[in-house]
């Protein structure tokens, strides 16, 4: 069978995913909270301001955070939620779920940035 993904979300959501690359967060804020953290981060990077609709958030995220990081947090929040609902895990993603999946179609050398190094 295979697996099909129905992609919907809201902003508080992207951004909290977007927030993972930098920082183990677990605290339910509020999305003014999340944009705060975004701002913060990029200005220590030197890479500006966030942006909703940003152009280049894909580039900015892959070169400024860590994706394997984001996804690392992402399970382990949800693993932490086991047997509660979505909205009692609060903050959590599933977005990494997706992200795995559309990685697997990203060129050999970009793939790198998603996925665990086999050692």
């Amino acid at each position: 069978m295979d697996i099909q993904y129905h992609a919907a979300w809201s902003n508080e959501c992207i951004e909290f995913w977007f927030m993972l690359h930098f920082a183990y967060y677990t605290a339910n804020n509020h999305r003014s909270e999340y944009k705060k953290f975004l701002n913060e981060k990029f200005q220590e990077l030197g890479i500006g301001k966030y942006e909703k609709n940003m152009d280049n958030i894909f580039e900015t995220l892959m070169n400024g955070g860590s994706p394997k990081l984001a996804i690392r947090y992402a399970r382990r929040i949800i693993e932490n939620g086991e047997g509660k609902t979505p909205a009692e895990i609060a903050p959590g993603t599933k977005v990494y779920e997706l992200v795995e999946e559309l990685a697997k179609y990203l060129p050999e050398e970009q793939k790198k940035y998603f996925t665990e190094d086999i050692e």
